[in-house]
């Protein structure tokens, strides 16, 4: 208590004389903050980047065998208070992005940015904020004695809770509504109109920190990092429809139709007054609000039957395990899957579509376990035999995600919010798989064609209202 008691007089101290303070002074209230805490032999670091125009004291604090952390002192005006950031679903403000930025560069795992008044901790691995304070009578109350040299040698920056998923979704979920709500009213856009714009923003996200656009004069980070350091400027004329030209490109380029010229959407980004500040607080999420389950999950809200179908585990039927069970070389091009969201919830679209590219994957093994133990090989390769021979290669086999998302996979959605959803998370397991395949992407796949209107009445439907006619063919009387 009395630590923390010392680091308040010494920031109140601080902010007394702020107007008057020096560099030097800046370095000496920094480093005796940092020697209450047990670090008297703090080493000062030079931060890489925009970070150094910041003029921020800054230290590395190594202890023992444990994550060190960088702790930044910055000058006041420079950080915003934390719960302002908080309230509008924010992980940081420009002075912490920066920041974190360049702690990351430094391969260091943990960031202390503090201005002697308001203070953010962060998990650089994850981008995630883990503490902070609006006021030196508030770092006392959540911080304690955590960052004491003591406490960080015992493993205490490991110790702190963690913010649950369905915290991150919830501010993912309100950061959404807040921005549908703030497009609608500026620009007259319908609702569908602005959630198809933020879905769009997840999906560049999402493909960002996923990179799997690999071609030749594509770079997709580059862009993206261009795009956001202008609408962050002091004049970010023009970010509105460089935003609408990287949607078109990767629409034209890679054929993902999310992306696809809608002159309404299109419309409403272009506008700088509303694309530079979308694109500043969006640059400001972390990266963790952009996980497949985190998004899913920002979805559970509303009425009970639709925060159920988020939360559903696919259940396996033997009906659908017996039709999997039974392809062949022969059949495995006309088969096909159809999954109701109303009855399955969406996991089922992940589930699914994975046991389609697993069951593509042992057909591949045993048609290239067929070829190489053809019974007779001429010496003489015959280009004309062997394309006859490739053309009977199943479709399935030749691109697995493109043909599982155009073929055979069928969604059914019953309400345009079921659309969307499923929509989006087709769209992010698909650059999962991708990624993880290491696989080489060639373009999106038209997803239009695996989400279709329910109908009516389903087979499935029918087979539980009238059910199966008796194995031997006759009908029971009744």
């Amino acid at each position: 208590m009395s630590v923390t008691y010392d680091i308040k007089k010494l920031c109140e101290s601080w902010w007394e004389k702020v107007a008057d303070t020096t560099k030097s002074e800046q370095h000496r209230f920094a480093e005796r903050f940092l020697a209450l805490l047990g670090w008297e032999e703090a080493a000062p670091i030079a931060l890489p980047g925009e970070a150094a125009r910041l003029g921020t004291v800054s230290y590395l604090l190594r202890a023992g065998s444990h994550d060190s952390l960088a702790a930044h002192f910055v000058m006041p005006g420079a950080l915003e208070p934390p719960s302002n950031v908080i309230e509008r679903g924010l992980d940081f403000c420009e002075t912490t992005r920066s920041l974190v930025d360049a702690t990351r560069f430094l391969h260091v795992s943990y960031a202390y940015v503090t201005d002697l008044f308001r203070s953010y901790l962060y998990d650089v691995r994850a981008e995630e904020l883990i503490l902070y304070a609006d006021s030196p009578a508030q770092f006392q109350q959540e911080f304690g004695d955590i960052l004491a040299r003591a406490d960080i040698e015992r493993g205490a920056l490991e110790e702190v809770r963690r913010q649950p998923r369905s915290a991150t979704a919830r501010q993912l979920r309100e950061w959404g509504h807040r921005w549908r709500r703030a497009l609608m009213a500026e620009s007259e856009a319908s609702e569908e109109v602005a959630e198809q714009a933020i879905d769009r923003l997840i999906v560049l996200r999402y493909l960002i920190e996923h990179d799997i656009l690999k071609r030749a004069g594509w770079r997709l980070q580059k862009r993206y990092q261009d795009l956001t350091r202008a609408a962050s400027g002091a004049r970010p004329e023009g970010c509105g429809k460089r935003l609408v030209a990287l949607f078109h490109d990767i629409w034209f380029d890679w054929k993902a139709d999310i992306f696809a010229h809608a002159p309404v959407i299109d419309a409403v980004l272009e506008r700088d007054q509303i694309a530079a500040p979308l694109l500043r607080e969006f640059s400001m999420l972390s990266r963790a609000k952009f996980t497949i389950a985190t998004v899913l999950e920002s979805f559970n809200y509303g009425e009970a039957a639709e925060k159920a179908r988020v939360r559903m585990i696919p259940e396996e039927t033997e009906e659908r395990n017996h039709l999997l069970a039974k392809q062949t070389l022969d059949t495995i091009d006309e088969m096909q899957i159809a999954i109701d969201l109303a009855e399955e919830g969406y996991r089922s679209i992940f589930h699914w579509f994975d046991r389609l590219i697993a069951l593509y994957e042992h057909l591949d093994r045993a048609y290239e376990a067929r070829q190489t133990h053809a019974a007779h090989v001429p010496r003489d390769i015959d280009l004309f035999a062997w394309s006859a021979e490739d053309a009977k290669r199943p479709h399935a086999l030749s691109d697995k995600c493109v043909h599982a998302a155009e073929k055979a996979l069928v969604v059914y959605w019953t309400t345009p919010r079921q659309y969307r959803t499923a929509r989006l998370l087709l769209y992010l397991h698909l650059i999962s798989r991708y990624e993880q395949g290491k696989q080489r992407f060639p373009r999106f796949p038209q997803l239009e064609k695996a989400l279709v209107e329910r109908p009516r009445i389903l087979d499935s439907d029918r087979k539980q209202i009238f059910g199966q006619p008796p194995a031997s063919g006759d009908w029971e009387v009744v």
